[in-house]
């Protein structure tokens, strides 16, 4: 018998975990997911598809519309296996969808690039470096002047390499992350470069006159920072580089319709009137209520999913005592507003105030009165029941 409870549990464990998960698949000829069914909402999911033989890497990237030059909502990349030989892939996507929306997928496929291919991309990028760096400075007669702030010298050569490397990534999770301050120092040291030092510092040539030596020092030293930069700009490709070779793209792809979710609230609660700890006045009654939670639970942390703003009505009017019946404005029952915890699967707790009309037993709904109405400390325990509405999509 206990073997048989542990298996119970074991089976309901793994049926929590792995239903988590559900299977995507990308037809690449046809360009859509599952025979062209809905995405499925508010989950994780598995998406697999086929990466072709060559294909190193596959790059996933979801976005909110059309438009992809924007950052990504969501990205994820699949590897294949050094020695593996499977041609499907296969990405998590740990990013729940909201129901009823179209996003926009972008799957790019990579290839190792040929040692060919990496030494012409870095002679591309080391000529564009170069020439940037030719027209950014001036020489004039004692010194060395930048056209830009050195700083912002190191963002452009940093965009040059970044729109340089649009194409291709690296195996090994290796980003090029900006130049170096290094790199940063020898700008500063070339904007503030005294010229009449020139002569101790390189060895003049035979007839070289005063500014001719001044010029070749300042040469020297631009020579000095493309040096640096591309040496830098070679770390990354050597960083066994993939290319892109593919890419699909598809547009405005549905997700399942998602269900609206009414809580409807059945419970007890009670409500202080008057008095201390010692002595004081109060009743309970039963109500009934709608919540509204704070967030949905595939969107928001579990605190904000289980927490509400409620509201209802108390079934039964409320006595305290000598007299002293309390009713409700307008619908002659006292009404709640409260903010509600969902403790367990089907319990809330309610903590909130109850408004409260006075003396209106024998009055009818017209006798409100704006004088006589009070407001009091609410708290409540209700069981809660979900009912499902589809609201004419």
């Amino acid at each position: 018998m206990k073997k048989l409870y542990t298996l119970i549990i074991f089976l309901l464990i793994s049926t929590s975990v792995f239903a988590q998960y559900k299977t995507v698949v990308f037809n690449y000829d046809r360009t859509y997911f599952n025979e062209g069914q809905p995405l499925p909402a508010e989950s994780n999911f598995i998406l697999t598809g086929e990466a072709g033989g060559e294909v190193e890497m596959v790059e996933l990237a979801i976005y909110g519309s059309p438009d992809t030059s924007k950052d990504p909502l969501y990205r994820n990349v699949w590897k294949k296996r050094p020695s593996g030989t499977d041609n499907n892939f296969t990405l998590p996507v740990n990013y729940p969808l909201r129901g009823n929306e179209k996003y926009t997928f972008l799957l790019n496929f990579y290839e190792a690039a040929p040692a060919q291919q990496q030494r012409q991309l870095l002679r591309q990028l080391n000529a564009a470096l170069d020439a940037y760096i030719d027209q950014s400075y001036v020489v004039s007669r004692g010194s060395v002047e930048l056209r830009k702030h050195p700083k912002n010298m190191r963002s452009d050569m940093n965009a040059i390499v970044s729109q340089g490397l649009g194409l291709y990534r690296s195996h090994i999770n290796y980003t090029f992350n900006g130049f170096s301050d290094i790199v940063l120092d020898k700008l500063e040291q070339i904007n503030n470069l005294r010229l009449r030092k020139a002569r101790r510092n390189i060895v003049a040539g035979e007839g070289e006159d005063n500014q001719t030596i001044r010029l070749k020092y300042a040469h020297e030293q631009v020579e000095a920072l493309k040096v640096m930069v591309n040496q830098e700009v070679a770390q990354y490709t050597n960083a066994q580089l993939l290319v892109l070779t593919d890419s699909k793209k598809i547009t405005d792809y549905a997700t399942e319709k998602t269900r609206n979710v009414v809580a409807i609230n059945v419970g007890y609660g009670g409500v202080y009137n008057s008095g201390n700890v010692d002595n004081f006045t109060s009743d309970t009654a039963p109500y009934v209520g709608i919540s509204i939670p704070f967030g949905r639970a595939a969107f928001s942390s579990t605190f904000w999913s289980r927490s509400s703003i409620s509201t209802g009505v108390l079934l039964q009017n409320l006595d305290f005592g000598e007299d002293d019946e309390a009713t409700g404005p307008l619908v002659k029952r006292p009404v709640y507003v409260a903010l509600g915890y969902r403790a367990l699967p089907f319990v809330r707790i309610h903590a909130g105030a109850t408004v409260l009309q006075s003396d209106q037993a024998s009055n009818t709904i017209s006798d409100f009165s704006v004088d006589r109405v009070y407001i009091r400390p609410f708290v409540g325990l209700s069981l809660e029941l979900n009912f499902w509405m589809d609201l004419n999509r």
